[in-house]
């Protein structure tokens, strides 16, 4: 077996046949918005058999904890792991990484009393469908520049394409102050993504599109809900536990390296 650079930030194993085993990267991403404090983020990303693991684990660490050093920002390094690999978890712990981050599915009953919440002054809701197509791209940029990432159009309308879609958009005469984007999974309400405006932050408008949604789903005849949140994301949890969600299972765990 041997480790092969593909290219700057990307690694691939192969077997003695030449047959790719395993491969890893280092991602970097830019996300002030939502880690202020923490602007870079450099995410490590390893699909493998077990052969492979430890290798392709340690070329990973070694080529972020070099990214990391060089950045002027302040940055932090994790893994992306699904919850249920043990192995991969015990590995980078075993490489100076600790376990407090990651996205939790948190869970409530569907209810149909009204919003309790207000909205903000000159604050309206609009529902859509995102099939006009410029509306598709303005949102996907929103998205892109939100989270650091660049997912192109078909992510987007495959996540249209869910049972159930619609975005929920408050908006004001200055223009939009926030969106959100729901669907079904059987007889579960799903809010997929949920962002605000940088100028409409801490002023209820996420509150009052998470119940928005509520009554949404109630209009669906549908019982449950969830709400997928970034555990270290400011704000994150506390607005859904606001909502009246409680805590439910780890989806993915997000390591962090211990710098310095």
């Amino acid at each position: 077996m041997i480790i092969k650079r593909a290219n700057d930030n990307r690694y691939v194993a192969e077997d003695e046949n030449g047959r790719q085993i395993g491969s890893c990267a280092v991602i970097r991403q830019v996300q002030p918005r939502i880690f202020p404090d923490r602007p870079v983020q450099y995410v490590i990303r390893v699909k493998c058999t077990d052969e492979c693991r430890d290798l392709l684990y340690g070329a990973a660490v070694t080529r972020a904890r070099i990214l990391a050093s060089k950045e002027t920002e302040p940055c932090r390094v994790y893994a992306d792991i699904d919850a249920s690999a043990k192995e991969d978890i015990e590995l980078i712990q075993a490489l100076g990484f600790h376990v407090r981050d990651g996205i939790m599915r948190m869970r409530r009953e569907v209810t149909d009393e009204r919003v309790s919440v207000p909205a903000p002054p000159s604050c309206t809701i609009v529902r859509d469908f995102l099939e006009n197509p410029e509306e598709l791209k303005k949102c996907l940029r929103r998205y892109n520049e939100c989270f650091g990432v660049n997912y192109n159009e078909s992510w987007l309308e495959n996540i249209a394409s869910m049972p159930d879609f619609a975005r929920i958009l408050m908006v004001s005469p200055e223009g939009l102050c926030g969106e959100a984007m729901v669907w079904s999974r059987g007889d579960t309400g799903v809010v997929g993504i949920i962002q605000t405006a940088r100028a409409w932050r801490r002023q209820g408008v996420a509150t009052y599109l998470m119940e928005d949604a509520r009554k949404y789903f109630s209009s669906l005849k549908l019982k449950k809900m969830t709400f997928d949140a970034w555990v270290l994301a400011p704000g994150c949890v506390p607005l859904a536990r606001k909502c009246g969600y409680r805590k439910g299972e780890m989806l993915t765990i997000y390591p962090e390296l211990r710098m310095g």
